[in-house]
């Protein structure tokens, strides 16, 4: 399963963005959010922005196509990689 992360545009409550699973509201758009990350099959793994892994470790990223698959973080992305 690929799944896009992101990060959104402007600071929101946890609880606006995403259910108890971790996963978008119905009611929030992709559009609200700046992709950083991609999660693909098997070791198709990567950044979408060169600034984003340059980003806090607990920088809270977003699935925005599926489920968070375990990435919740920009330290869970590095470490995705580095496990690659």
């Amino acid at each position: 399963m690929s799944t896009t992360f992101g990060i959104p545009l402007y600071p929101i409550a946890e609880n606006i963005l995403v259910d108890e699973e971790g996963c978008l509201q119905p009611y929030i758009s992709e559009n609200f959010f700046n992709d950083v990350f991609w999660r693909g099959n098997s070791n198709n793994h990567g950044w979408l922005n060169n600034w984003a892994e340059n980003l806090d470790e607990n920088t809270r990223v977003y699935p925005l196509d599926n489920t968070p698959q375990g990435i919740y973080t920009i330290k869970d992305c590095k470490e995705l990689l580095k496990n690659k």
